[in-house]
């Protein structure tokens, strides 16, 4: 089935004679493992039933991944009919910079267009009769293997249907897509693989000999598409990308260029010409978080004040080694690399007709140097290489044998090595019986809708982004910052008001920046020395939160986050922070006769020494030790010494519920003084909520006299 160098030129490539049954079975086979793909994430759906504790809230199911809520925010909005396209936001309390003047800042607002994630949400909960949440929950499995069609249409184009077929097993279930099209993840992510290589499989079909009326209707139908992947994904350097493969396409298939120039306008003018009025900007966002990643930002170059970029406390844009990334799409990176050099053979081969895939392909290949989030695009390379290692190994083979010298049978018999060999070695085992985990448990998120009763309802919550999106659909009340604007000073801000030791500092942060926001920050930041210098300036104003009311959230997410916040929240251009502990959760099995026994290492609360193995050294001995009952202390224990290590027990009904280990900034922090022990001061916070460990909060009083 290989084709030679040089075919594609100018004339549509010599076909096999068994082309059209090769289509017929291979789409058939290519649609049941679609099927059963979906079948396994919807299988998922067994754990929300059978622990409604962990995923269910108040009849709510519990999403995936914590961008869902804001797609379920707008789907809400637009059902009732309140949504307007770029509209204010009033509930997110925080202003952005302008793409084309950083030093220019406007007010949330809503999108420009609805996300077409949120109109699917409410036209199926209409047509279904069903809860937008519960369709929520749904969708992404539903969608997530669409893609395997045009994924196995471009390569039977290829004259590789075998291949195609295998980069679709491949794709679908490589773990790292697996897990971010399961149950709940409610994002952009289900589709993002269906629209380009539909696309590409629109390219495939162009070549010089066509008739212009079919070569400018397959450009018009390739428009629309991208026009529809933009409202789903709105990423209009994708759409750019496209444009120039197909320009390189059209030049390789022989196609003149007068055609191909009204090809290409043709393409872009279906696509919607209007998406590339942000396409610079896109660009240049997609470069500095995920090409040339900046360490920190500088409002002014005499300041002292340095702003830690957020990216690099983000796990899913985290660089994993070139390894890991190829074990996120096969059980072995050596597999994965194997998969890897069959792709080579097999674009050698057709190195004409590849432009279409380049796009997508180059995508695939940030794996190796930017965020794992591109895994997903590199699997299906992946699969097709190894789909054309056993299909050329199967011709071979089988080539011998008198029995399989019909066309036919061959066909077959490729399909069928190819679903043997995923299913037999190539699978991934962890993906099938996978079962994703709430973004945020249910009794954490049954804590927030009680909080929408008890609370004000123009209250503002000052809290940690990641519950950004789900406080503003959950209660409607106002949040400082979110999922989608996290990478302003004000989030240094908010992580310095939290990892800080002085409540006070944090009393005067929250109400200058509930005062004067991002803009404020950015003047005192211009002229401050140092951090010390600029915490000083945020005193000046006084705090008067009577009309709005600001309460202080604390949820257990944030202990693990403690990390992030402490590298965000140092602020001093001067001097870093040392890497320390910080805050770690110990998986702990027991407590006997005063030893806590976590992970083959032995914490000794008599004595507070720590028998530990393979544990570096300061490890060794404890400051304190700390039992926390109902967000009280119940007992404390100091041991001698100046270690400044410090175990915190979380108790709950005579059991172990949880237990932390932290280094002496991470204790005398905000967070852990206020929402783990309990301790605040009440001349300027008054706790209004306390159902620890699962969320806590305090009220912030007017600015003491």
């Amino acid at each position: 089935m290989a084709e030679s160098v040089g075919s594609g030129a100018a004339a549509p490539v010599p076909r096999p004679a068994n082309r059209r049954l090769q289509l017929w079975i291979g789409l058939a086979l290519v649609i049941v493992c679609a099927g059963y793909a979906t079948h396994l994430r919807l299988a998922q759906l067994a754990a929300w039933k059978s622990n409604p504790k962990q995923y269910m809230a108040s009849g709510v199911p519990m999403m995936t991944t914590l961008d869902a809520y804001y797609l379920l925010h707008i789907a809400r909005e637009y059902a009732a009919g309140t949504w307007v396209p770029h509209g204010p936001a009033p509930a997110r309390h925080y202003s952005r910079p302008e793409q084309a003047d950083p030093n220019a800042w406007y007010d949330q607002r809503e999108p420009k267009n609805l996300p077409l994630v949120s109109a699917a949400l409410v036209a199926l909960s209409r047509l279904f009769g069903a809860s937008i949440d519960r369709v929520g929950l749904l969708l992404p499995a539903l969608l997530a293997s669409l893609f395997m069609i045009p994924l196995f249409l471009c390569c039977w184009r290829l004259d590789a249907p075998a291949a195609g077929l295998m980069g679709a097993l491949v794709g679908t279930f490589c773990i790292e897509y697996y897990q971010r099209t399961s149950l709940g993840w409610l994002d952009t992510d289900p589709l993002n693989l269906f629209f380009p290589w539909t696309v590409a499989f629109l390219f495939l079909g162009m070549h010089g000999a066509q008739s212009r009326r079919r070569l400018f209707l397959a450009c018009a139908g390739a428009g629309l598409v991208l026009y529809l992947f933009f409202l789903w994904y709105e990423k209009p350097g994708l759409t750019l990308a496209f444009a120039g493969a197909l320009a390189v396409h059209l030049l390789l298939a022989g196609a003149p260029w007068p055609r191909s120039l009204l090809c290409i306008a043709i393409l872009l003018v279906f696509a919607n010409p209007f998406q590339f009025g942000g396409v610079l900007g896109n660009l240049e966002d997609f470069g500095r978080r995920y090409l040339w990643p900046m360490a920190t930002r500088m409002p002014d170059a005499g300041s002292g004040i340095r702003f830690p970029e957020v990216w690099s406390t983000i796990s899913e844009v985290q660089r994993l080694r070139w390894t890991d990334s190829l074990a996120h799409i096969l059980p072995s990176a050596t597999m994965a690399a194997v998969g890897l050099a069959g792709l080579a053979l097999f674009a050698y081969h057709r190195w004409r007709r590849m432009a279409p895939l380049v796009p997508m392909l180059a995508l695939g290949m940030l794996a190796f140097v930017s965020s794992r989030r591109f895994i997903i695009y590199l699997a299906p390379f992946v699969g097709i290489g190894w789909g054309h290692i056993v299909d050329l190994t199967t011709e071979r083979v089988l080539g011998r044998l008198t029995i399989f010298r019909g066309p036919g049978l061959r066909t077959v018999a490729a399909y069928l090595a190819v679903i043997g060999v995923f299913f037999g070695w190539l699978a991934t085992p962890s993906s099938r019986g996978f079962v994703p985990r709430p973004a945020i448990p249910a009794s954490v998120f049954h804590d927030l809708q009680t909080l929408a009763q008890r609370l004000p309802a123009n209250s503002r919550i000052w809290t940690w982004w990641d519950l950004g999106f789900a406080i503003v659909d959950a209660t409607g009340l106002g949040v400082y910052h979110d999922g989608a604007a996290q990478y302003t000073p004000q989030t240094n801000l908010i992580a310095a008001s939290f990892v800080d030791p002085s409540q006070r500092v944090m009393h005067d942060v929250i109400c200058f920046v509930d005062r004067e926001g991002n803009r404020g920050i950015r003047r005192l930041a211009a002229h401050a020395a140092d951090e010390n210098h600029l915490l000083l300036g945020m005193r000046d104003g006084g705090c008067t939160p009577a009309g709005v009311p600001i309460f202080v959230l604390f949820t257990p997410d944030m202990m693990v986050g403690y990390p992030a916040m402490r590298t965000l929240g140092t602020l001093d251009a001067a001097a870093a922070r040392p890497r320390s502990l910080g805050i770690r959760w110990l998986r702990c099995e027991r407590l006997v006769d005063d030893v806590l026994h976590c992970g083959g290492d032995a914490l000794d609360l008599r004595n507070g020494l720590i028998e530990r193995r393979a544990r570096p050294a300061e490890l060794a001995r404890l400051r304190r030790a700390i039992v926390v009952e109902g967000g009280r202390v119940a007992r404390e224990r100091d041991y001698a010494g100046a270690a400044g290590l410090t175990v915190e027990i979380v108790m709950g009904k005579e059991a172990v519920r949880a237990v932390y280990l932290l280094d002496e900034a991470a204790f005398q922090s905000n967070l852990n003084q206020m929402y783990f022990l309990g301790r605040f001061d009440p001349a300027r916070f008054e706790e209004a909520f306390n159902d620890f460990p699962y969320a806590r909060a305090f009220r912030v009083l007017p600015t003491p006299d």
